[in-house]
């Protein structure tokens, strides 16, 4: 879990993606949910029946936020555990960024992976996008899509479990 700040409150927070479905576990409360990015920058979140309309902007360790009319500041932090400063881990899904080809797949799953290397090769517009392992672990789940197939901006590529 991590730790959540929003404003001066914080929440012990777990999050997984897959695709466009994820699981939201807030202090003890599980919801479920799923988003679909729109024109503009826009991002529309479906959770409990009600859908929210809202914008947002990573800036290092901080997401500014803009939903219903209000401005959040979300920041991750680190957690302390016997004097060792654990950072901030990185996501355990990674999804495609653009909607393009499949050139390569790197590895298959069950492999070991650091942080850094390339799992996934996709192509947009003559452009290769590397998708790199945003941390070690083990390749728990690999796009079932084929080389040479069309992936959709949005859809999951890869999953990380922890070694």
């Amino acid at each position: 879990m991590d730790k959540l700040k929003i404003g001066s409150n914080s929440f012990m927070v777990k999050l997984r993606r897959s695709g466009t479905n994820f699981t939201i576990e807030v202090d003890d409360e599980v919801h479920e949910g799923n988003f679909t990015r729109k024109m503009g920058g826009a991002i529309e979140l479906v959770m409990n029946d009600s859908r929210t309309i809202c914008f947002s902007e990573r800036k290092g360790n901080e997401i500014y936020v803009f939903a219903n009319g209000i401005n959040y500041v979300i920041s991750r932090e680190s957690s302390e555990i016997k004097g060792i400063v654990h950072e901030e881990e990185s996501e355990d899904s990674v999804s495609s960024p653009i909607t393009g080809k499949l050139l390569d797949k790197k590895v298959k799953n069950g492999d070991k992976v650091s942080q850094g290397d390339v799992v996934v090769i996709l192509e947009a517009m003559k452009m290769e996008h590397r998708l790199k392992a945003p941390r070690d672990g083990v390749l728990s789940k690999l796009t079932s899509a084929e080389i040479g197939g069309q992936i959709k901006e949005g859809e999951l590529m890869f999953e990380l479990e922890k070694e």
